[in-house]
């Protein structure tokens, strides 16, 4: 095992270097060898934890993918040697869920990120179907990781948009600022009642504003509708019931845009009250 980005622990699972082959126009490895290595890692780790070539042949059994969000984070030139390294985010009764990571072996630099969801099939049927026991506990066994900072998915951005809806029924403007880059900016109808202007600039200021909010609303419930991610823009939006103050639930959007892993703009909006959930 190893550190790769962020500390996440991962298992190396593939090595190998870029060849002439893998170049294209733009002069770096195509985004279709990224996808090859990552598959071979995937691979490599089923046959680690038993669902290799012999078991699936013997119990008719297969592995599908099912969902898959690539990332490309830096360049792989001719001649770079690399590596794979492969994670359990989350195993259930019929699929598993991995995180990947391709880096440049001498450097660390950390050049794509991947999350896929595989699920247990019958050949026989072609529908899924449950792990056998011995490789379920072999699965469970394993040390699951977690997503790595600027690595946001779909299924990370759904995670994030249900904390930090907790995070506000707490009331925990710390928890919800660690969200938040230093240099983030927010904008707000809200902020200019409480705040003399609907433009926050920095993490400090938001500080102030959100704790002079919530010390003058009293009572505060958000209630969450949808959120929606955007991996080209690398926006959530996050659409949910607002309760401020004891007023009427107001339809209300937060649209957040992320680098690095952070919030670093962010807008909130209100609409109608007592508005008709997401479909």
């Amino acid at each position: 095992m190893t550190d790769v980005a962020h500390g996440r622990a991962l298992e190396l699972t593939v090595q190998g270097v870029v060849e002439p082959r893998f170049v294209d126009a733009m002069g770096h490895m195509n985004v279709a060898w990224y996808v090859h290595f990552f598959d071979r890692g995937v691979w490599a780790f089923f046959a680690k934890v038993g669902l290799d070539e012999p078991y699936l042949r013997r119990a008719q059994r297969g592995m599908f993918a099912v969902e898959e969000s690539l990332r490309y984070l830096a360049e792989l030139r001719e001649g770079d040697p690399l590596e794979v390294y492969t994670g359990v985010l989350e195993v259930r009764p019929k699929t598993l869920r991995l995180l990947q990571h391709l880096v440049h072996r001498e450097t660390q630099r950390l050049s794509a990120v991947c999350e896929v969801v595989a699920v247990h099939i019958d050949l026989t049927t072609r529908r899924s179907i449950g792990f056998e026991d011995s490789i379920a506990q072999r699965l469970t066994a394993v040390p699951v990781v977690e997503a790595t900072e600027g690595a946001m998915s779909e299924a990370t951005a759904q995670r994030f948009a249900r904390a930090w809806i907790e995070a506000w029924n707490r009331r925990d403007v710390e928890a919800v600022l660690a969200y938040y880059a230093d240099e983030a900016r927010f904008v707000s109808p809200k902020a200019a009642r409480f705040a003399g202007t609907a433009r926050i600039e920095g993490k400090a200021a938001l500080r102030a504003y959100w704790q002079t909010a919530l010390a003058q609303l009293g009572s505060l419930r958000f209630t969450l509708d949808a959120a929606f991610w955007s991996p080209r823009s690398q926006t959530l939006t996050v659409l949910y019931q607002a309760e401020l103050g004891g007023a009427a639930p107001a339809r209300a959007t937060e649209i957040m845009r992320f680098r690095d892993g952070r919030v670093v703009e962010g807008e909130a909006l209100y609409g109608a009250v007592d508005g008709v959930t997401a479909s």
